[in-house]
């Protein structure tokens, strides 16, 4: 059943990014991580985590144009344009109470994390953060984790900004000097597997976002299933801790096609 809603601001973050806060017609209480079903009749559906659940029925999504769907919503959505989501759906994060956390996000994976450390900060923890981007040009959100972690870390690919890196390469920096209960990871899925791997090597505790194509958003078409646990993205995901990613060999290596046919991960 979709809800409508509305759009009441709109804004670039970067040149091909941009953030959409709406007003729904009902409250649907997200958590932290999961997602919503963005319907455009005529166009298409899209999932999208939440990027922020204000209260007052006012969510705040972020949208990368990639796409047809998602290049539709740019050129044509603005203040004013109603809009159908259906969710929240998956699991989300796990949200720890009283416990030293650290977010490790690039790129878009930035999105839900916002949405997390606003919970995690509610329960008394104490979080630090790592934020990876290629250029300064790709960076956002920067200055609203700041308001928030005890100590966010830039890092650019190409040192234009921060810390001249990788967002794995700040998390690193990071688990070498303090001791964290747990790490939270979203972005570039290559990115999320050193992440995992490092964590589980330290005998961390990790949860990872992960995003696939998805039809139905509800575990019924199979199109996120991921091998050869038969685990589904959208109704046992997205957030998976890094145990059972240990086991799914799909991760880091395979995405499935709309058809359903795998192809290699790049």
């Amino acid at each position: 059943m979709y809800i409508r809603g509305r759009i009441v601001k709109d804004k670039f973050l970067t040149f091909s990014v941009k953030a959409y806060e709406i007003e729904l017609e009902k409250d649907i209480m997200p958590k932290p991580g999961q997602f919503v079903m963005l319907w455009v009749p005529g166009v298409g559906e899209i999932p999208l985590s939440v990027a922020q659940y204000i209260g007052n029925r006012l969510m705040e999504l972020v949208i990368a144009k990639v796409g047809k769907v998602t290049t539709y919503i740019h050129e044509k959505f603005k203040s004013g344009t109603r809009v159908f989501i259906r969710g929240p759906y998956g699991n989300g994060f796990t949200v720890l109470k009283k416990a030293k956390c650290l977010i490790v996000a690039g790129g878009c994976g930035l999105a839900p994390m916002l949405y997390l450390i606003d919970k995690l900060i509610e329960q008394k923890c104490t979080v630090d953060v790592v934020l990876g981007f290629k250029t300064r040009y790709d960076v956002f959100y920067v200055d609203r984790f700041k308001e928030l972690g005890r100590r966010v870390l830039i890092t650019t690919e190409d040192g234009s900004m921060g810390v001249k890196g990788t967002a794995v390469d700040g998390m690193i920096r990071l688990l070498e000097e303090q001791e964290y209960d747990m790490v939270y990871t979203c972005g570039k899925e290559l990115m999320m597997v050193s992440v995992v791997k490092e964590c589980l090597k330290r005998g961390i505790r990790v949860e990872a976002s992960l995003e696939r194509y998805m039809k139905c958003g509800i575990g019924i078409c199979g199109s996120c299933v991921l091998d050869p646990l038969g685990l589904r993205v959208c109704k046992d995901g997205p957030v998976f801790s890094g145990e059972i990613l240990s086991k799914v060999e799909d991760f880091g290596k395979y995405w499935r096609n709309p058809d359903g046919s795998k192809r290699a991960l790049s």
